[in-house]
Protein backbone atom coordinates (compact mmCIF):
# COMPACT_ATOMS: atom_id res chain seq x y z
CA UNK A 1 0.00 0.00 0.00
CA UNK A 2 1.40 3.36 -0.64
CA UNK A 3 2.84 4.93 2.19
CA UNK A 4 0.61 8.61 1.69
CA UNK A 5 -2.53 6.30 1.60
CA UNK A 6 -1.82 4.12 4.79
CA UNK A 7 -0.80 7.47 6.40
CA UNK A 8 -4.28 8.71 5.24
CA UNK A 9 -6.38 5.86 6.87
CA UNK A 10 -4.25 5.74 9.75
CA UNK A 11 -5.53 9.32 10.09
CA UNK A 12 -9.14 8.97 9.41
CA UNK A 13 -9.27 5.73 11.79
CA UNK A 14 -7.74 8.23 14.62
CA UNK A 15 -9.71 11.47 14.24
CA UNK A 16 -12.98 10.73 15.33
CA UNK A 17 -11.14 9.83 18.88
CA UNK A 18 -8.84 13.20 18.56
CA UNK A 19 -10.94 14.89 21.37
CA UNK A 20 -9.78 12.35 24.23
CA UNK A 21 -6.40 14.21 23.44
CA UNK A 22 -8.04 17.27 25.39
CA UNK A 23 -9.57 14.67 28.23
CA UNK A 24 -7.09 15.00 30.31
CA UNK A 25 -7.79 18.80 30.89
CA UNK A 26 -9.63 19.47 34.08
CA UNK A 27 -13.33 18.96 34.04
CA UNK A 28 -14.19 22.44 34.46
CA UNK A 29 -11.90 23.05 31.28
CA UNK A 30 -14.30 20.41 29.23
CA UNK A 31 -17.69 21.59 30.47
CA UNK A 32 -16.53 25.07 29.18
CA UNK A 33 -15.99 23.91 25.30
CA UNK A 34 -17.87 23.14 22.44
CA UNK A 35 -19.99 25.86 22.20
CA UNK A 36 -19.80 29.27 21.14
CA UNK A 37 -18.20 32.25 22.67
CA UNK A 38 -20.90 32.70 25.33
CA UNK A 39 -19.38 30.04 26.86
CA UNK A 40 -15.64 31.62 26.79
CA UNK A 41 -14.35 32.17 30.62
CA UNK A 42 -13.19 35.88 31.49
CA UNK A 43 -9.77 35.05 32.92
CA UNK A 44 -10.28 37.23 35.97
CA UNK A 45 -12.70 34.96 37.62
CA UNK A 46 -13.54 32.04 35.16
CA UNK A 47 -17.50 33.23 34.58
CA UNK A 48 -18.83 32.87 31.48
CA UNK A 49 -21.10 35.47 29.56
CA UNK A 50 -23.24 34.60 32.13
CA UNK A 51 -21.73 35.14 34.77
CA UNK A 52 -21.71 31.44 35.73
CA UNK A 53 -19.54 29.03 36.25
CA UNK A 54 -18.37 25.67 34.83
CA UNK A 55 -17.35 24.48 38.53
CA UNK A 56 -19.33 24.77 41.59
CA UNK A 57 -20.05 27.76 43.44
CA UNK A 58 -21.67 27.09 47.06
CA UNK A 59 -21.47 29.91 48.41
CA UNK A 60 -23.69 31.95 46.04
CA UNK A 61 -26.97 32.63 46.49
CA UNK A 62 -28.30 31.52 43.06
CA UNK A 63 -32.11 32.67 41.78
CA UNK A 64 -30.72 33.28 38.25
CA UNK A 65 -32.17 29.91 36.47
CA UNK A 66 -33.89 32.52 33.99
CA UNK A 67 -30.46 33.11 32.32
CA UNK A 68 -27.92 30.58 33.37
CA UNK A 69 -26.78 28.45 36.50
CA UNK A 70 -23.18 27.47 37.97
CA UNK A 71 -22.97 24.14 38.10
CA UNK A 72 -23.58 22.09 41.17
CA UNK A 73 -21.60 19.88 43.01
CA UNK A 74 -24.05 16.81 42.53
CA UNK A 75 -24.04 17.98 38.72
CA UNK A 76 -20.38 18.32 38.35
CA UNK A 77 -19.65 14.47 40.15
CA UNK A 78 -22.38 13.15 37.72
CA UNK A 79 -20.11 14.57 34.60
CA UNK A 80 -17.25 13.52 35.87
CA UNK A 81 -17.97 9.65 36.99
CA UNK A 82 -19.25 9.70 32.78
CA UNK A 83 -16.60 11.00 31.78
CA UNK A 84 -14.25 8.32 33.39
CA UNK A 85 -16.79 5.67 32.78
CA UNK A 86 -16.16 6.66 29.07
CA UNK A 87 -12.70 6.06 29.23
CA UNK A 88 -12.71 3.01 30.71
CA UNK A 89 -15.36 2.08 27.86
CA UNK A 90 -12.96 3.03 24.92
CA UNK A 91 -10.63 0.36 25.40
CA UNK A 92 -12.70 -2.19 24.39
CA UNK A 93 -15.86 -0.19 22.46
CA UNK A 94 -14.79 2.23 19.38
CA UNK A 95 -18.54 3.45 19.15
CA UNK A 96 -18.31 4.17 23.35
CA UNK A 97 -19.25 7.86 22.71
CA UNK A 98 -22.07 7.15 20.44
CA UNK A 99 -23.10 4.15 22.70
CA UNK A 100 -22.74 7.29 25.88
CA UNK A 101 -25.17 9.74 23.84
CA UNK A 102 -27.95 7.23 22.97
CA UNK A 103 -27.58 6.17 26.32
CA UNK A 104 -28.12 10.26 27.52
CA UNK A 105 -30.88 10.31 25.19
CA UNK A 106 -32.45 7.30 26.79
CA UNK A 107 -32.64 8.66 29.69
CA UNK A 108 -33.85 12.37 28.92
CA UNK A 109 -36.42 10.83 26.97
CA UNK A 110 -37.31 8.78 30.33
CA UNK A 111 -37.50 11.71 32.27
CA UNK A 112 -39.85 13.52 29.93
CA UNK A 113 -41.84 10.59 28.83
CA UNK A 114 -41.12 11.30 25.80
CA UNK A 115 -41.90 7.68 24.45
CA UNK A 116 -41.60 7.41 20.76
CA UNK A 117 -40.11 11.38 20.12
CA UNK A 118 -37.11 11.47 19.14
CA UNK A 119 -34.00 13.60 20.49
CA UNK A 120 -31.46 15.76 18.59
CA UNK A 121 -28.84 17.34 20.78
CA UNK A 122 -27.04 21.06 20.47
CA UNK A 123 -25.34 23.28 21.98
CA UNK A 124 -27.75 25.93 22.92
CA UNK A 125 -31.23 26.77 22.35
CA UNK A 126 -29.93 29.17 19.70
CA UNK A 127 -28.66 26.21 17.61
CA UNK A 128 -31.62 24.00 18.02
CA UNK A 129 -33.66 26.78 16.38
CA UNK A 130 -30.96 26.21 13.66
CA UNK A 131 -32.14 22.51 13.55
CA UNK A 132 -35.53 23.20 13.70
CA UNK A 133 -35.16 25.41 10.37
CA UNK A 134 -33.34 22.80 8.60
CA UNK A 135 -36.01 19.55 8.70
CA UNK A 136 -38.92 22.70 8.56
CA UNK A 137 -37.21 23.48 5.10
CA UNK A 138 -36.55 19.38 4.35
CA UNK A 139 -40.18 18.80 5.23
CA UNK A 140 -42.19 21.83 3.46
CA UNK A 141 -39.92 22.96 0.97
CA UNK A 142 -39.18 26.54 0.01
CA UNK A 143 -40.20 29.24 0.18
CA UNK A 144 -40.45 30.02 3.91
CA UNK A 145 -41.32 32.54 6.14
CA UNK A 146 -40.45 31.90 9.90
CA UNK A 147 -42.70 34.18 12.15
CA UNK A 148 -41.82 34.28 15.70
CA UNK A 149 -43.89 34.79 18.49
CA UNK A 150 -43.08 37.19 21.66
CA UNK A 151 -40.06 38.25 19.38
CA UNK A 152 -39.12 40.89 21.60
CA UNK A 153 -39.03 38.25 24.46
CA UNK A 154 -36.49 34.94 23.21
CA UNK A 155 -32.83 35.04 22.66
CA UNK A 156 -30.74 37.75 20.78
CA UNK A 157 -29.64 35.07 18.21
CA UNK A 158 -33.52 34.29 16.94
CA UNK A 159 -32.99 37.29 14.77
CA UNK A 160 -30.41 35.70 12.74
CA UNK A 161 -31.43 31.74 13.15
CA UNK A 162 -35.06 31.97 11.83
CA UNK A 163 -33.39 33.78 8.55
CA UNK A 164 -30.64 30.74 8.74
CA UNK A 165 -27.89 33.56 9.33
CA UNK A 166 -24.80 33.13 11.42
CA UNK A 167 -25.58 34.45 15.27
CA UNK A 168 -21.93 34.58 16.20
CA UNK A 169 -18.54 35.03 14.96
CA UNK A 170 -17.78 31.28 15.81
CA UNK A 171 -20.09 28.45 15.50
CA UNK A 172 -19.61 25.75 18.60
CA UNK A 173 -17.02 23.68 16.56
CA UNK A 174 -15.21 26.38 16.47
CA UNK A 175 -15.12 27.60 13.15
CA UNK A 176 -14.96 31.04 12.78
CA UNK A 177 -17.91 32.35 10.51
CA UNK A 178 -19.40 36.27 9.90
CA UNK A 179 -22.19 36.81 12.37
CA UNK A 180 -25.35 38.16 10.30
CA UNK A 181 -24.21 36.62 7.11
CA UNK A 182 -26.31 33.49 5.72
CA UNK A 183 -25.11 29.76 6.14
CA UNK A 184 -25.42 28.06 2.80
CA UNK A 185 -28.06 25.69 2.38
CA UNK A 186 -30.00 27.09 4.84
CA UNK A 187 -30.86 30.85 4.27
CA UNK A 188 -32.15 30.98 0.77
CA UNK A 189 -35.77 31.48 0.21
CA UNK A 190 -35.98 32.05 4.17
CA UNK A 191 -37.58 35.37 5.44
CA UNK A 192 -38.35 36.26 9.03
CA UNK A 193 -41.48 37.72 10.33
CA UNK A 194 -41.68 39.08 14.28
CA UNK A 195 -44.82 39.43 16.15
CA UNK A 196 -43.66 40.85 19.40
CA UNK A 197 -46.00 41.02 22.75
CA UNK A 198 -46.02 44.58 22.55
CA UNK A 199 -47.45 46.00 19.35
CA UNK A 200 -45.53 48.98 17.06
CA UNK A 201 -46.81 51.85 19.72
CA UNK A 202 -45.67 49.68 22.48
CA UNK A 203 -48.86 48.57 23.87
CA UNK A 204 -49.02 45.25 24.88
CA UNK A 205 -50.95 43.09 23.24
CA UNK A 206 -53.60 41.55 25.30
CA UNK A 207 -53.82 37.47 24.14
CA UNK A 208 -56.85 38.13 21.99
CA UNK A 209 -54.75 40.32 20.28
CA UNK A 210 -52.03 38.41 20.30
CA UNK A 211 -53.60 35.30 18.78
CA UNK A 212 -54.84 37.54 15.98
CA UNK A 213 -51.62 39.01 15.29
CA UNK A 214 -49.84 35.63 14.53
CA UNK A 215 -53.09 34.39 12.77
CA UNK A 216 -53.00 37.30 10.45
CA UNK A 217 -48.83 36.73 10.41
CA UNK A 218 -49.88 33.27 9.22
CA UNK A 219 -52.33 34.39 6.72
CA UNK A 220 -50.17 37.10 4.99
CA UNK A 221 -47.46 34.38 4.28
CA UNK A 222 -49.69 32.02 3.13
CA UNK A 223 -51.42 34.50 0.68
CA UNK A 224 -48.17 35.32 -0.48
CA UNK A 225 -47.42 31.63 -1.51
CA UNK A 226 -44.75 30.83 1.32
CA UNK A 227 -44.88 27.67 3.76
CA UNK A 228 -44.26 29.07 7.11
CA UNK A 229 -42.57 27.90 10.32
CA UNK A 230 -44.63 29.44 13.47
CA UNK A 231 -42.07 29.26 16.31
CA UNK A 232 -44.50 29.53 19.51
CA UNK A 233 -43.76 30.56 22.67
CA UNK A 234 -44.01 28.76 26.15
CA UNK A 235 -42.49 30.72 28.27
CA UNK A 236 -40.84 33.64 27.83
CA UNK A 237 -37.84 35.67 29.74
CA UNK A 238 -40.50 37.01 31.48
CA UNK A 239 -42.46 33.39 32.21
CA UNK A 240 -45.51 35.17 29.34
CA UNK A 241 -46.57 33.01 26.32
CA UNK A 242 -48.58 32.82 23.21
CA UNK A 243 -50.20 32.41 20.76
CA UNK A 244 -52.96 30.24 22.59
CA UNK A 245 -53.79 26.63 21.74
CA UNK A 246 -57.38 27.57 20.40
CA UNK A 247 -55.13 29.82 18.01
CA UNK A 248 -52.48 27.54 16.91
CA UNK A 249 -55.18 24.31 16.54
CA UNK A 250 -56.99 27.25 13.99
CA UNK A 251 -54.24 27.77 12.31
CA UNK A 252 -53.53 24.26 11.85
CA UNK A 253 -56.79 23.57 10.98
CA UNK A 254 -57.06 26.16 8.39
CA UNK A 255 -53.52 25.18 6.68
CA UNK A 256 -52.76 21.54 6.75
CA UNK A 257 -49.54 20.98 5.27
CA UNK A 258 -48.51 24.23 5.10
CA UNK A 259 -47.49 25.22 8.44
CA UNK A 260 -45.28 23.77 11.06
CA UNK A 261 -45.05 24.61 14.89
CA UNK A 262 -41.65 24.98 16.68
CA UNK A 263 -42.95 25.40 20.35
CA UNK A 264 -40.29 27.76 21.89
CA UNK A 265 -39.79 25.55 25.79
CA UNK A 266 -36.11 26.16 26.14
CA UNK A 267 -37.27 27.95 29.44
CA UNK A 268 -38.86 24.29 30.46
CA UNK A 269 -41.08 25.94 32.60
CA UNK A 270 -43.93 23.82 31.65
CA UNK A 271 -45.60 20.32 32.69
CA UNK A 272 -45.04 17.18 31.44
CA UNK A 273 -48.20 16.84 30.45
CA UNK A 274 -48.23 20.03 28.17
CA UNK A 275 -44.63 19.03 27.00
CA UNK A 276 -46.53 15.40 25.64
CA UNK A 277 -49.15 16.85 24.10
CA UNK A 278 -47.60 19.48 22.40
CA UNK A 279 -45.56 16.45 20.59
CA UNK A 280 -48.90 14.48 20.27
CA UNK A 281 -50.32 17.61 18.03
CA UNK A 282 -46.92 17.19 15.80
CA UNK A 283 -44.85 20.17 17.00
CA UNK A 284 -41.19 20.43 17.19
CA UNK A 285 -40.63 21.87 20.85
CA UNK A 286 -36.86 23.60 21.30
CA UNK A 287 -35.83 22.51 25.56
CA UNK A 288 -32.97 23.45 27.14
CA UNK A 289 -31.48 21.63 30.08
CA UNK A 290 -29.92 24.64 31.36
CA UNK A 291 -33.11 27.39 32.54
CA UNK A 292 -35.47 25.68 35.14
CA UNK A 293 -33.44 22.05 35.69
CA UNK A 294 -29.96 24.12 36.31
CA UNK A 295 -27.82 22.12 34.38
CA UNK A 296 -24.76 23.85 33.09
CA UNK A 297 -25.06 26.48 29.86
CA UNK A 298 -25.18 25.73 26.70
CA UNK A 299 -27.26 22.27 27.28
CA UNK A 300 -30.03 22.63 24.47
CA UNK A 301 -32.56 19.66 22.57
CA UNK A 302 -34.81 19.58 19.91
CA UNK A 303 -37.62 17.40 20.47
CA UNK A 304 -38.76 15.78 17.25
CA UNK A 305 -42.63 14.14 17.43
CA UNK A 306 -42.78 10.38 16.18
CA UNK A 307 -44.93 11.04 13.07
CA UNK A 308 -42.28 13.67 11.66
CA UNK A 309 -39.54 11.55 12.50
CA UNK A 310 -40.29 8.74 10.63
CA UNK A 311 -40.28 11.37 7.52
CA UNK A 312 -37.10 12.57 8.94
CA UNK A 313 -35.71 8.95 8.14
CA UNK A 314 -35.99 9.48 4.40
CA UNK A 315 -34.02 12.36 4.52
CA UNK A 316 -30.42 11.61 3.28
CA UNK A 317 -29.09 15.29 2.18
CA UNK A 318 -27.62 18.20 4.99
CA UNK A 319 -26.48 21.85 3.76
CA UNK A 320 -23.28 22.35 3.51
CA UNK A 321 -23.07 25.42 5.93
CA UNK A 322 -25.02 23.32 8.95
CA UNK A 323 -22.40 21.14 9.04
CA UNK A 324 -20.23 23.35 11.01
CA UNK A 325 -22.80 23.60 13.68
CA UNK A 326 -23.48 20.19 14.49
CA UNK A 327 -21.98 16.95 14.35
CA UNK A 328 -23.68 13.13 13.62
CA UNK A 329 -23.49 12.47 17.57
CA UNK A 330 -26.02 15.08 18.15
CA UNK A 331 -28.99 13.16 15.89
CA UNK A 332 -30.28 9.59 16.59
CA UNK A 333 -28.69 6.44 15.30
CA UNK A 334 -31.75 5.52 13.17
CA UNK A 335 -31.40 8.48 11.30
CA UNK A 336 -28.01 6.86 9.38
CA UNK A 337 -28.53 8.84 6.15
CA UNK A 338 -28.36 11.97 7.54
CA UNK A 339 -25.54 11.01 10.25
CA UNK A 340 -23.08 10.21 7.64
CA UNK A 341 -22.58 13.64 5.88
CA UNK A 342 -22.26 14.91 9.21
CA UNK A 343 -18.64 15.38 10.83
CA UNK A 344 -17.64 12.83 12.70
CA UNK A 345 -16.45 14.99 15.89
CA UNK A 346 -17.80 13.83 19.23
CA UNK A 347 -19.07 17.31 21.05
CA UNK A 348 -17.29 16.29 24.22
CA UNK A 349 -18.72 19.11 26.66
CA UNK A 350 -21.98 19.17 24.91
CA UNK A 351 -22.41 16.00 25.98
CA UNK A 352 -21.13 16.14 29.83
CA UNK A 353 -23.12 19.06 30.18
CA UNK A 354 -26.27 17.31 29.50
CA UNK A 355 -24.89 14.36 31.75
CA UNK A 356 -24.66 17.39 35.03
CA UNK A 357 -28.29 18.29 33.61
CA UNK A 358 -29.41 14.62 33.88
CA UNK A 359 -28.38 15.00 37.68
CA UNK A 360 -30.32 17.61 38.29
CA UNK A 361 -33.42 16.12 36.27
CA UNK A 362 -33.16 13.10 37.90
CA UNK A 363 -32.84 14.49 41.79
CA UNK A 364 -36.05 16.89 40.68
CA UNK A 365 -38.60 13.92 39.81
CA UNK A 366 -37.23 11.57 42.85
CA UNK A 367 -39.04 14.40 44.99
CA UNK A 368 -43.33 13.92 45.32
CA UNK A 369 -45.24 15.96 43.01
CA UNK A 370 -47.58 17.09 45.68
CA UNK A 371 -44.56 18.21 47.65
CA UNK A 372 -43.56 20.19 44.36
CA UNK A 373 -46.93 21.66 43.57
CA UNK A 374 -47.23 22.80 47.24
CA UNK A 375 -43.62 23.73 47.85
CA UNK A 376 -44.02 26.73 44.34
CA UNK A 377 -47.25 27.16 45.17
CA UNK A 378 -45.69 28.65 48.42
CA UNK A 379 -42.88 30.31 46.82
CA UNK A 380 -45.12 32.09 44.10
CA UNK A 381 -47.11 33.44 47.37
CA UNK A 382 -43.74 34.67 49.13
CA UNK A 383 -41.68 35.81 46.91
CA UNK A 384 -44.16 38.52 45.36
CA UNK A 385 -45.45 39.67 48.82
CA UNK A 386 -41.41 40.10 49.45
CA UNK A 387 -40.96 42.11 46.06
CA UNK A 388 -43.93 44.49 46.92
CA UNK A 389 -42.92 45.13 50.34
CA UNK A 390 -39.68 46.86 48.79
CA UNK A 391 -40.25 50.43 47.97
CA UNK A 392 -37.64 50.12 45.17
CA UNK A 393 -38.44 46.96 43.38
CA UNK A 394 -42.03 47.50 41.24
CA UNK A 395 -43.10 43.83 40.56
CA UNK A 396 -44.33 43.45 37.23
CA UNK A 397 -48.04 41.92 37.52
CA UNK A 398 -49.02 41.74 34.01
CA UNK A 399 -48.64 38.34 32.36
CA UNK A 400 -49.41 37.09 29.02
CA UNK A 401 -50.86 33.70 28.19
CA UNK A 402 -53.01 31.27 29.99
CA UNK A 403 -51.48 28.22 31.78
CA UNK A 404 -53.51 24.82 30.97
CA UNK A 405 -54.59 23.65 34.71
CA UNK A 406 -55.25 20.33 33.80
CA UNK A 407 -51.80 20.01 31.60
CA UNK A 408 -49.27 22.24 33.78
CA UNK A 409 -48.99 20.43 37.09
CA UNK A 410 -46.94 22.29 39.39
CA UNK A 411 -45.70 24.71 36.91
CA UNK A 412 -48.86 26.66 36.95
CA UNK A 413 -47.73 28.26 39.74
CA UNK A 414 -45.38 31.23 38.98
CA UNK A 415 -41.75 30.53 38.66
CA UNK A 416 -40.28 33.79 37.21
CA UNK A 417 -40.53 36.67 39.16
CA UNK A 418 -39.61 39.72 36.96
CA UNK A 419 -39.38 43.30 39.12
CA UNK A 420 -37.97 47.02 37.67
CA UNK A 421 -35.66 48.52 39.97
CA UNK A 422 -36.89 52.32 40.56
CA UNK A 423 -34.84 54.68 42.85
CA UNK A 424 -36.85 57.69 44.39
CA UNK A 425 -40.17 56.13 42.71
CA UNK A 426 -38.25 56.30 39.30
CA UNK A 427 -37.72 53.57 36.85
CA UNK A 428 -34.03 52.76 36.48
CA UNK A 429 -32.35 53.20 32.96
CA UNK A 430 -31.59 49.76 31.08
CA UNK A 431 -27.78 50.42 31.60
CA UNK A 432 -28.09 51.12 34.88
CA UNK A 433 -30.14 48.06 35.58
CA UNK A 434 -27.42 46.21 33.97
CA UNK A 435 -24.74 47.80 36.20
CA UNK A 436 -27.09 46.89 39.25
CA UNK A 437 -27.44 43.32 37.55
CA UNK A 438 -23.69 43.24 37.63
CA UNK A 439 -22.62 44.20 41.33
CA UNK A 440 -25.54 41.52 42.48
CA UNK A 441 -22.56 39.01 41.29
CA UNK A 442 -19.60 40.66 42.67
CA UNK A 443 -18.11 41.45 46.28
CA UNK A 444 -18.34 44.97 46.72
CA UNK A 445 -16.80 45.40 50.31
CA UNK A 446 -13.87 46.86 48.78
CA UNK A 447 -15.24 49.40 47.39
CA UNK A 448 -16.67 50.56 51.00
CA UNK A 449 -14.93 53.05 52.89
CA UNK A 450 -12.89 52.11 55.97
CA UNK A 451 -15.14 53.16 58.66
CA UNK A 452 -18.13 51.32 57.13
CA UNK A 453 -20.03 49.47 59.21
CA UNK A 454 -19.68 45.40 59.73
CA UNK A 455 -23.48 44.87 58.14
CA UNK A 456 -22.73 46.98 55.18
CA UNK A 457 -19.97 45.36 54.48
CA UNK A 458 -21.66 41.94 55.09
CA UNK A 459 -24.18 42.81 52.56
CA UNK A 460 -21.67 43.77 49.75
CA UNK A 461 -19.60 41.31 50.21
CA UNK A 462 -22.90 38.89 49.50
CA UNK A 463 -22.51 37.57 46.01
CA UNK A 464 -26.20 36.99 44.33
CA UNK A 465 -26.90 35.26 40.68
CA UNK A 466 -30.23 36.69 39.49
CA UNK A 467 -31.59 36.88 35.78
CA UNK A 468 -30.56 39.17 33.29
CA UNK A 469 -31.80 42.39 32.65
CA UNK A 470 -34.90 42.43 29.97
CA UNK A 471 -35.77 45.62 28.23
CA UNK A 472 -39.28 46.31 28.15
CA UNK A 473 -41.04 48.35 25.67
CA UNK A 474 -44.45 48.98 27.30
CA UNK A 475 -43.51 50.33 30.73
CA UNK A 476 -40.40 52.32 31.47
CA UNK A 477 -36.87 51.18 32.68
CA UNK A 478 -35.81 47.58 32.43
CA UNK A 479 -37.15 44.30 34.65
CA UNK A 480 -34.75 41.98 36.60
CA UNK A 481 -35.66 38.43 37.53
CA UNK A 482 -35.49 36.41 40.98
CA UNK A 483 -36.59 32.57 39.71
CA UNK A 484 -37.35 29.60 41.46
CA UNK A 485 -35.16 26.07 39.65
CA UNK A 486 -35.45 22.62 40.10
CA UNK A 487 -32.13 22.19 42.31
CA UNK A 488 -34.00 24.72 44.75
CA UNK A 489 -36.80 21.87 44.61
CA UNK A 490 -34.74 19.27 45.12
CA UNK A 491 -32.48 20.61 47.99
CA UNK A 492 -36.12 21.40 49.71
CA UNK A 493 -36.94 17.69 49.58
CA UNK A 494 -33.41 16.95 51.17
CA UNK A 495 -34.15 19.12 53.78
CA UNK A 496 -37.61 18.36 54.90
CA UNK A 497 -41.05 16.89 53.70
CA UNK A 498 -42.69 19.27 54.61
CA UNK A 499 -43.30 22.56 52.19
CA UNK A 500 -43.14 25.95 54.28
CA UNK A 501 -40.35 24.36 56.40
CA UNK A 502 -37.92 23.59 53.46
CA UNK A 503 -38.80 27.03 51.92
CA UNK A 504 -38.04 29.05 55.29
CA UNK A 505 -33.91 29.16 54.04
CA UNK A 506 -34.75 29.93 50.36
CA UNK A 507 -37.26 32.87 51.40
CA UNK A 508 -34.10 33.69 53.66
CA UNK A 509 -32.19 34.31 50.64
CA UNK A 510 -34.53 36.13 48.55
CA UNK A 511 -34.83 38.49 51.48
CA UNK A 512 -31.10 38.60 51.03
CA UNK A 513 -30.76 39.47 47.60
CA UNK A 514 -33.78 42.30 47.98
CA UNK A 515 -31.66 43.59 50.97
CA UNK A 516 -28.68 44.04 48.38
CA UNK A 517 -30.72 44.97 45.89
CA UNK A 518 -31.82 47.85 47.49
CA UNK A 519 -28.47 48.52 49.12
CA UNK A 520 -27.06 48.92 46.16
CA UNK A 521 -30.00 51.29 44.54
CA UNK A 522 -29.53 53.85 47.56
CA UNK A 523 -25.50 53.68 46.62
CA UNK A 524 -25.19 54.45 42.85
CA UNK A 525 -21.24 55.17 43.39
CA UNK A 526 -21.03 51.28 44.10
CA UNK A 527 -21.92 50.86 40.63
CA UNK A 528 -19.39 52.67 38.71
CA UNK A 529 -17.77 50.75 36.13
CA UNK A 530 -20.16 48.07 36.13
CA UNK A 531 -22.14 49.23 33.29
CA UNK A 532 -19.56 48.47 30.36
Amino acid sequence: MPQKLMRSRQQDAVEPYSFLARAPRPLEDLLAGGGDGRLALAPDDQRNSYGCTPFPRPGIVDFSSSTASSISSCAFGRAMAANAQLWMELTLNPDAFNDRVEASRDALRAHLGLREAEIVFSPSGTDAQLQALFLVRAILDTPLATIIVGADQTGSGTAYTSRGHHFSDRTALGVAVQKGAPIAGMSEDVRSVGVPFCDVTGRLRSDADMDTAVYAAVADAVSRGEKVLLQAMDSSKLGWSGPSAACLQRISTAWPGQVMVVMDACQMRLGLPQLQDYLARGYLVLVTGSKFFTGPAFSGALLVPAGLAEIVDKITTFPPGLQNYTTRYDWPSRWHGLRVSLPDVPNHGQWLRWEATLAEMTAYFAVPAVFRDSLLEEFDAQVSMQLVASGNLCLLKEHCGANNQQLSGEMGHRTIFSFVPCRRGKPLPLPDVTALYRAMGRNLSSRLSPDAPECDRGIAARICQIGQPVALSHRPGAALRISMSARLVSGCWDTSSVATQALEPILEDVKAVIQKLDFLIARPELLQGEAA
